[in-house]
């Protein structure tokens, strides 16, 4: 049978050896076609990210639709949700891939990181190329020159947007208050610092324990503080690429079991100092950065309050993990003293931010407020003990750290006889921040504090004030016990440093007085009076009028210590 149309059957048979043909026309209504079905909505990998990681001879393929869900980010003011979406292969241990699109589609990111705590060998990775792309549009390829075992790059389709003014009623009680009529232009401009890409370090010291006025050092970085001061976008560029830059640094120590940072009370004796007994024991391989808690800088607080960026959330909590392991597990009841009263400002410092700021419900790769508050209040706790201790120095002149504890030998002072004062007011200046921050169960301990640079700086205590900060404070004689009082330490500095207790008028700095240190004993006093301790508001004044006088750019004098009090708003 053939069709001859679509009306007319033709059928052909053969009967006898003779052809019989027979047909029939066919009535047919008219039929509607049908409806064409709809393409279908594409997979989800046309619209998902992906990445290929080229790598030796061999391309590594990680796709956000095969990846684990980690949950997502709310920023804590609603402004935006963002995901994240964790991606490994089997052929490149310890290497991951995170896609961290914005929920609303509007923002893409893509972290990436090396290393593992509980499998795997240390190793620095090589030269590689990663090319990112979202579904068959190639959005950016980046060549990886090295890439250092704990450290972590970030991609981002977009800066996240300021959304908070430092001013604000939203941020104003987390930030110091930075004020430019303080010292006016005469504090130069730091220098611009800019992200190069992966392993950049944006002008982060390498040698974190290298000394010396440097811009990270203080309780804000100088970018953040001119920024803070004035609101340029020179200033916040600097704040980013710092932030970006501390990625580099091989101090992110996430669990790969929970894909948070490490948890210190789930292994108490997780630590990079011995791997005896350590579990599990932190190892860095060589790599051109030193680690170090005294000189630590504070890259991502500020980003974090004024953007809501979780980058930013993750690398505080990260180097506030750093600063926990870093010491041996027997330790760590001790809070860091053991490295420098400033190894215990910046490492509090950290603890309280995140204590403070960290939502309280968090995805699974973050940790959440309560797991760092319990550690503040630890912190507290053992502060305490210094304050209810009568014994020298700490009835008398207030200090945390004792010149058998902190201090060492230094050039022309005898071991055990003396401390560094200076680094008492890096800690005055944090603890009233934690107290400006809202946690008032430290007023004690702040009332107990402000006290040292008070008497240093206000006239009355027998300390004369035209010095009020000397890089090496003498506490006692050699096999004497530590002085109890300010005019006595006093006395004793005329004997063991005179050219640094020379004056004219004790009410004038003089001008063999150390400038730059005495700014920080400003931004602690500028702290206290925040804080509402009263009696820290006429030293303020009168440090501050003396710091102004004469050449301030030749005094070395920082916009991250030019700390307005209250009265100077």
């Amino acid at each position: 049978m053939t069709i001859k149309n679509d009306i007319t059957i033709v059928a052909t048979s053969i009967v006898d050896g003779v052809q019989m043909v027979g047909g029939a026309v066919l009535s047919m209504q008219p039929v509607t076609p049908p409806t064409p079905t709809p393409e279908p909505t594409p997979p989800p990998s046309s619209r998902s990210m992906w990445a290929i990681i080229d790598y030796g001879s061999k391309s590594y393929s990680f796709e956000e639709e095969f990846g684990t869900d980690l949950g997502n980010f709310v920023e804590p003011g609603g402004h935006f949700t963002q995901r994240c979406v964790l991606c490994t292969h089997a052929e490149l241990l310890a290497f991951s891939v995170m896609f961290r699109p914005d929920a609303d589609g509007s923002r893409d990111e893509v972290v990436v990181e090396l290393g593992t705590l509980f499998s795997g060998t240390p190793t620095n990775m090589g030269a590689y190329t990663a090319t990112i792309y979202r579904g068959d549009k190639e959005l950016v390829t980046i060549e990886v020159n090295e890439h250092y075992w704990n450290s972590r790059w970030t991609w981002e389709s977009a800066p996240r947007k300021l959304l908070y003014d430092p001013s604000s009623a939203a941020v104003h009680d987390m930030l110091p208050t930075y004020s430019d009529t303080l010292f006016g232009s005469a504090i130069p401009l730091s220098v611009l610092r800019i992200y190069h890409g992966p392993m950049d370090l944006a002008g982060i010291q390498p040698y974190i324990p290298s000394t010396g006025e440097r811009d990270e050092i203080g309780i804000c970085t100088e970018g953040q503080a001119e920024y803070l001061c004035l609101r340029n976008s020179s200033a916040w560029q600097s704040v980013d690429a710092w932030l970006k830059g501390s990625g580099t640094i091989p101090w992110h120590f996430r669990d790969e079991k929970t894909h948070a940072p490490l948890d210190w009370n789930e292994y108490p004796n997780a630590t990079m100092y011995s791997p005896n007994g350590a579990n599990p024991y932190i190892k860095n391989p060589p790599s051109p950065i030193t680690l170090d808690t005294a000189h630590e800088g504070s890259f991502a607080y500020v980003p974090f309050i004024l953007t809501g960026n979780p980058y930013a959330l993750e690398e505080m909590q990260f180097y506030c993990t750093y600063n926990v392991v870093m010491l041996p597990p027997s330790a760590r009841n001790k809070f860091n003293l053991g490295n420098a009263v400033r190894a215990v400002a910046w490492t509090l410092r950290a603890l309280a931010h995140c204590a403070t700021v960290t939502p309280l419900d968090v995805p699974s790769w973050l940790k959440p407020r309560s797991y760092f508050k319990q550690r503040l209040d630890e912190e507290r706790d053992w502060f305490m003990t210094y304050v209810n201790n009568p014994a020298a120095p700490h009835s008398g002149l207030h200090l945390l750290g004792t010149s058998a504890g902190s201090a060492s030998a230094g050039t022309g002072f005898p071991a055990n006889t003396w401390t560094s004062i200076w680094m008492e007011d890096f800690l005055t200046a944090v603890i009233g921040w934690i107290v400006c921050m809202g946690h008032e169960d430290w007023r004690p301990i702040l009332e107990w504090k402000a006290q040292d640079v008070i008497a240093r700086t206000n006239g009355k205590s027998g300390w004369i004030r035209a010095c009020p900060t000397m890089y090496q404070l003498s506490l006692n004689e050699v096999n004497k016990p530590v002085l109890n009082n300010w005019a006595d330490v006093w006395e004793l500095n005329g004997h063991t440093q005179p050219a640094n207790c020379q004056y004219i008028d004790p009410d004038v700095l003089s001008m063999s007085a150390y400038y730059t240190y005495s700014s920080y004993a400003l931004g602690a006093l500028a702290m206290c009076a925040r804080a509402g301790i009263s009696a820290a508001q006429q030293p303020y004044d009168w440090l501050l009028s003396e710091l102004q006088k004469g050449d301030i750019a030749a005094r070395n004098i920082k916009r991250k210590w030019a700390v307005a009090s209250p009265d100077q708003v």
